[in-house]
């Protein structure tokens, strides 16, 4: 693995800054919602606070690697890129879920339209006749 320049450092520090956030926006979950989605609204919780947890200490690291150069040859870089890689991965797991969760309302959305207007053209051919 190659060295990392404080240029690097740095850009791996904004992209850890900008996961934090991520990972920082508060989700409410409705009641009913966390009732009828348990195991899904619990995995949520779990990947996001795991992703959260991975992104500090990956910017910990990086933060000290940064400003102290004699910090950063006792740091191994794994020891900065396996929770930033985990911080990633979670990341990325979300926001599958996020689209998958969309596609799914979308859908259930489309179905119900569906259902009313057959509803609704059954109950005006019948009024027709």
């Amino acid at each position: 693995m190659r060295d990392l320049s404080s240029d690097d450092l740095g850009l791996l520090l904004s992209v850890y800054a900008v996961l934090l956030l991520a990972f920082a926006a508060n989700f409410h979950f409705s009641p009913k919602m966390v009732r009828r989605h348990r195991r899904s609204a619990l995995a949520f919780v779990v990947v996001s606070f795991l992703g959260e947890l991975s992104t500090v200490i990956a910017l910990m690291l990086t933060w000290v690697a940064l400003w102290s150069p004699k910090a950063w040859e006792r740091i191994d870089n794994l020891l900065v890129f396996i929770p930033g890689s985990i911080a990633i991965g979670c990341a990325v797991f979300l926001t599958f879920e996020s689209v998958v969760a969309r596609i799914r309302r979308i859908a259930r959305v489309g179905l119900k339209d569906q259902q009313h207007h057959k509803e609704l053209a059954q109950h005006t051919s019948h009024e027709a006749q």
